[in-house]
């Protein structure tokens, strides 16, 4: 199964390809150190919309190492099992995923599942829908209210994206079809600096053969270079399907760097426009 929001396959024992595509990162900037208020939601929204919108404009390129775990509890079966550890390197190269093999010399504009092809794999490394959510009028947003999350003390909103205005693509097999989606996000309550995203897509076309697919991303500050970004540093994807099989990623990104002038980044086809760079990252 294959999810381009995700993107995955399932096959007996090994979860078949699930991919995710979700593409975004957060520079992290100077902010003062008052506490935001909520006596206003909806300013407090657009002072969250305004910071995101920033972190996007000033990311530059690097790559990470990107660790994933994948576990699997086939149908029937009362054990969740432990498949394999893939290590790959991940670039994140004007707004697009490029994968790479450690040990390999050169990025090539390639798709995850086109490098690991058997099991549960996303390319959801950088972050999620959170772009989609907040940057555009494609999700109906709620402010629930402030809470603890990860240590912080956060603002939550939840959203919902509806069918219409989804971009979530997911594959099973030669399947696909776009769903909604729907979650929460937590803003750190100082500094409003992404905390941690859930999002969750359970209403799937039944031809499709997925049943439900749910993503938890936990934002960390990390260096790169003389900056500070604020990356999902671990993040987990389960999936099920509609035969009852289950996969679980446990991913971690680490030793992040930015390229450097002997990095060489390949491309297979002609360099894309940045219409065609900005489109929400498909599943």
């Amino acid at each position: 199964m294959r999810i381009t929001a995700p993107r995955f396959a399932l096959r007996r024992r090994c979860l078949r390809a699930i991919v995710i595509r979700c593409i975004l990162s957060f520079l992290v900037l100077p902010f003062g150190a008052q506490s935001q208020t909520v006596e206003n939601p909806d300013q407090l929204l657009q002072r969250i919309r305004k910071r995101m919108l920033a972190h996007i404009s000033q990311l530059s390129n690097y790559t990470c190492h990107e660790v994933i775990d994948r576990l699997a509890r086939p149908t029937n079966s009362g054990r969740l099992e432990h498949l394999d550890r893939l290590e790959l390197e991940v670039a994140f190269v004007g707004n697009e995923e490029l994968f790479l093999r450690p040990g390999e010399a050169q990025f090539r504009e390639r798709e995850v599942h086109n490098i690991v092809t058997t099991g549960t794999i996303s390319n959801g490394a950088f972050g999620s829908h959170i772009e989609t959510v907040l940057s555009g009028d494609a999700a109906v947003l709620r402010y629930v209210g402030e809470s603890k999350a990860d240590g912080h003390k956060t603002f939550r909103y939840d959203f919902s994206v509806p069918q219409v205005k989804s971009h979530f693509l997911v594959r099973h097999n030669s399947a696909e079809g776009i769903v909604g989606f729907k979650g929460s996000f937590w803003v750190d309550a100082e500094t409003l600096d992404l905390v941690r995203v859930e999002l969750k897509a359970d209403d799937m076309p039944s031809y499709v053969g997925v049943s439900l697919v749910q993503e938890s991303l936990h934002y960390k500050t990390m260096q790169i270079g003389r900056a500070e970004f604020i990356l999902p540093r671990n993040s987990q994807l389960s999936t099920s399907d509609r035969s009852g099989n289950y996969s679980l990623n446990m991913i971690t990104l680490e030793k992040c760097r930015e390229f450097s002038g002997e990095s060489v980044v390949t491309y297979d086809g002609p360099a894309r426009g940045a219409s065609a760079d900005r489109q929400a990252p498909q599943r």
